[in-house]
């Protein structure tokens, strides 16, 4: 009689707990979210061949070094836009892992936001419009790398198109 009080009751705590979530509640892995920037990387010398980056290390300005991301033997990355400010500057150093520390330039990304309600499990997306770019200080920076940038989309919508080219 014990045990079947106690499996009733055990029933009746765990059965709420699988139905309480319901459909909407969970936001779908398919659902678009606010996209990075993706870049892809090419030879400046031949401007049609993608080229593979080796030890670049990207990271905000305002963050240190310890929160930088690195990508290795690839030719395209994304990384993440400020969804509560008009620019994020970001600093690339290529060969990064090299004992002369590498090439580092700025690279600051301006542009507007738009904010789009999804759905209540989502929450909100950021789309980026009128997308600008800006190499800080080539002129002056004796470690430069960056020879050119090609903005191929002002408009930021989703992770699918690039949206950069950098020649180097």
């Amino acid at each position: 009689m014990k045990k079947a009080v106690f499996t009733c009751f055990m029933i009746a705590v765990i059965l709420p707990l699988f139905t309480s979530c319901e459909r909407d509640d969970i936001c779908a892995e398919a659902t678009e979210t606010t996209p990075k920037l993706l870049i892809e990387f090419f030879d400046v010398n031949n401007p049609g061949n993608p080229r593979n980056v080796r030890n670049l290390t990207t990271r905000d300005i305002e963050k240190d070094a310890k929160d930088s991301l690195l990508f290795n033997s690839t030719s395209t990355i994304a990384i993440p836009l400020k969804t509560d400010a008009i620019e994020t500057s970001y600093v690339f150093n290529l060969n990064a892992l090299a004992e002369s520390g590498g090439l580092t330039d700025t690279l600051t990304f301006s542009y507007a936001t738009n904010e789009l309600y999804l759905n209540r499990a989502c929450g909100f997306k950021v789309n980026f419009t009128d997308f600008r770019v800006e190499l800080e200080n080539q002129e002056n920076n004796t470690e430069s790398w960056i020879r050119d940038i090609q903005v191929q989309e002002n408009n930021i919508e989703n992770e699918l198109e690039t949206h950069l080219y950098i020649f180097y």
